[in-house]
């Protein structure tokens, strides 16, 4: 069985101190998709991201914008008008880290398009390279595997494995607003600024794609449909135990520590 928690929007402290809890469940036999949103809109980097100097935690906090750092890796996404997934789960639960990449990414392709979206998985993933923690953004570059539409990024994924955990987690965008990702990077301003490719040219929303974006309750719905389809076992809805309360607890002080944040 899959367990669903469906949260409410949150800080990303908090979002990535939840999502870190749900591993030590997953160390213990345990297999969590979650689904959230982030109040207020937060920028994300990846877990060894060079962010120092190159993002203006200045611009953010005028516009009202988070940061956050994650335990993945990958590059830096802006999180507002999104549904984040996450799928916590015994390492060893689906094979490879690229193995699972691609099964978690099809469970969500086969959500969507039982939507009517117009999605399928770019060229499956076997574990090669991926681009390194530049500054780069993460929607600037679909990569193997992941959920594209028309050529562009739709959902931009991560996985961390630790202690015989995964965790991999990711944006379903409804609107495509990763061009703020570019706004705020220092090294994207000045003379010949304008030329460069922005973030939000590589990726696409689901607005973008339909006619109307489908309610909360029918995507995720759609979704925990898809998960059970490519995974074969029921997805039943629950939510964090005491344990995971507690560990959330104890996690949130890094994500909310500038040390943290800008340790790169």
């Amino acid at each position: 069985m899959m367990r669903l928690v469906h949260d409410a929007s949150l800080p990303g402290a908090r979002n990535m101190a939840i999502d870190e809890a749900l591993m030590e469940s997953a160390r213990q036999g345990d297999i969590t998709i979650r689904f959230y949103g982030w109040d207020p809109g937060c920028l994300s980097f990846g877990r060894n991201q060079a962010a120092a100097g190159h993002y203006d935690a200045d611009a953010a906090t005028a516009r009202g914008i988070d940061i956050v750092r994650r335990p993945t890796g990958g590059r830096a996404v802006y999180h507002c008008r999104e549904l984040t997934y996450s799928v916590t789960a015994p390492a060893d639960a689906w094979g490879s880290l690229g193995y699972a990449y691609c099964r978690i990414n099809r469970a969500l392709a086969k959500g969507l398009q039982a939507l009517g979206a117009p999605v399928a998985c770019a060229g499956e993933r076997t574990g090669g390279a991926t681009p390194g923690p530049t500054a780069r953004a993460c929607f600037r570059d679909p990569l193997p595997g992941e959920v594209t539409a028309e050529g562009r990024k739709l959902i931009g994924s991560a996985q961390w494995r630790d202690g015989g955990a995964l965790l991999q987690h990711g944006s379903i965008l409804l609107a495509n607003e990763q061009r703020v990702t570019e706004e705020l990077r220092m090294t994207s301003r000045g003379p010949g600024s304008a030329s460069r490719s922005d973030a939000h040219t590589g990726a696409i929303g689901l607005g973008d794609l339909m006619k109307a974006i489908p309610s909360m309750a029918d995507l995720v719905g759609a979704l925990r449909a898809g998960f059970e389809t490519e995974f074969d076992i029921p997805v039943e809805a629950g939510s964090l135990g005491k344990p995971e309360l507690e560990a959330v607890a104890r996690l949130i002080d890094r994500y909310e520590d500038p040390t943290w944040t800008w340790r790169r």
